[in-house]
């Protein structure tokens, strides 16, 4: 059977669509209980450009004050963010800076070659000061906020990020123009060029 190339289109145009809307509804979750950052990871590996590190491994339930995520999957990439805050005492802050601030990714060139990128840490973007995994590489940011006067650690996930539509605005950058920067230019620990910018190793995960 023959169809035209009228047709073709169309057609083509409904799939794209039929995926594209299908990445208008994120999937939400809320509720400590639900903490679960493996999960993450495994459902949406390939699109984070990101391990979490930032985020910890486990939680205590009664120390979560909030948690909650909004992921959406589209035909080419995944957006959406994932909050995490997290109630802790001046020891509790204090060994994790420890353990954010040891946080650091060795990257392999196919050649052999070897960098290693170390977290950022930034005392001025944001309302508190930041550990940062991910600045903005691939529109996608990973930090973790240090609120010493509530007692409090806030970690964030974030993937194409719209400052003016976010619901948690306290949590992003002070500076909002600064989303609009060229993405492949920001900071990650999870990527590097060995050539100048054309291309870019990622982490081995």
């Amino acid at each position: 059977m023959r169809i035209s190339l009228k047709k073709f289109a169309a057609a083509a145009a409904a799939i794209a669509l039929t995926f594209s809307l299908a990445g208008c509804f994120p999937q939400k979750i809320s509720g400590a209980e639900n903490y679960d950052k493996s999960y993450y990871i495994r459902k949406y590996r390939g699109d984070l450009d990101s391990n979490l590190s930032v985020f910890p491994d486990t939680v205590e339930n009664d120390r979560v004050i909030l948690f909650e995520s909004s992921m959406g999957e589209g035909v080419f990439d995944t957006d959406g963010y994932i909050i995490l805050e997290y109630r802790c005492d001046e020891q509790q802050i204090a060994a994790e800076e420890e353990r954010l601030g040891k946080i650091s990714f060795t990257i392999t060139h196919y050649d052999g070659q070897t960098f290693t990128n170390n977290i950022l840490y930034d005392a001025n973007s944001y309302q508190y000061p930041a550990y940062i995994t991910n600045d903005g590489f691939d529109s996608t940011y990973e930090y973790a906020l240090i609120d010493r006067v509530a007692g409090r650690i806030i970690y964030v996930y974030g993937a194409y990020v719209i400052p003016n539509g976010f619901k948690y605005k306290d949590y992003i950058k002070t500076d909002i123009s600064e989303y609009k920067k060229n993405s492949l230019k920001a900071f990650t620990v999870y990527n590097h060029s060995f050539d100048g910018g054309s291309s870019w190793d990622e982490f081995d995960d």
